[in-house]
């Protein structure tokens, strides 16, 4: 990704598998307060941060897939009261995610939602990418921080201070393609997916849906 590699490890000492993310430069003081913040964060759906280096991170090693559309709305509920909840712990805790999107958001083998990275969007650059899903912004005082198909309208004007409301619009895109199946205000580029955002308002969903 933008901030680093992922390599999945064995912890020695307590004899377990765990994921490390290597940064490709060294972490601000600013951003080590943050991940402290973070590793205090004890949910089920939330994954867990161990230990934070100079330039590294030691997190739970969470085996499953990136939620994706599914077929019945039983399921879709069940997602979505499970990454409400883990949104909820962490806004409870004063714990902004800035960048909720199906790709940190893993589904497990037994069913449960593990929602990655909580709070630790970091300047990250692009991926190169044509698909504005994938793009990253920096996020340096007054730009934008998120990914393009998934922000909220503040985040997509640059505003520096986001709040838990950014991640609740977050996740009502989230499941807006998990029921219909396409982003809500995907578009040819990035710049007209965040005017989208900003301005327009997202297609109704389809009569398949309740």
């Amino acid at each position: 990704g933008g901030m680093g590699e992922v390599f999945k490890a064995r912890d020695t000492r307590l004899d377990r598998i765990v994921a490390i993310k290597i940064a490709h430069g060294e972490f601000s003081g600013r951003f080590q307060r943050k991940a402290q913040a973070v590793a205090s964060l004890n949910h089920p759906n939330i994954c867990q941060l161990y230990d934070v280096g100079p330039d590294y991170l030691v997190m739970e090693f969470v085996e499953g897939r990136p939620v994706a559309p599914v077929d019945a709305p039983r399921k879709l509920l069940d997602l979505a009261v499970q990454i409400a909840d883990g949104l909820c712990a962490a806004h409870a805790a004063g714990i902004v995610h800035r960048d909720l999107k199906p790709g940190n958001i893993l589904f497990t083998r037994d069913g449960r939602v593990k929602i990655l990275d909580f709070g630790l969007a970091k300047a990250a650059v692009s991926t190169g990418a044509a698909d504005a899903a994938t793009e990253t912004m920096l996020t340096d005082p007054g730009t934008t921080v998120g990914t393009v198909d998934y922000m909220s309208p503040e985040q997509a004007r640059g505003e520096p201070n986001l709040t838990p409301q950014s991640d609740q619009f977050s996740f009502g895109l989230v499941l807006y393609e998990l029921a219909s199946g396409k982003r809500a205000f995907h578009r040819r580029s990035a710049p007209e997916t965040m005017a989208a955002i900003i301005r327009e308002d997202a297609e109704p969903l389809p009569a398949s849906v309740p």
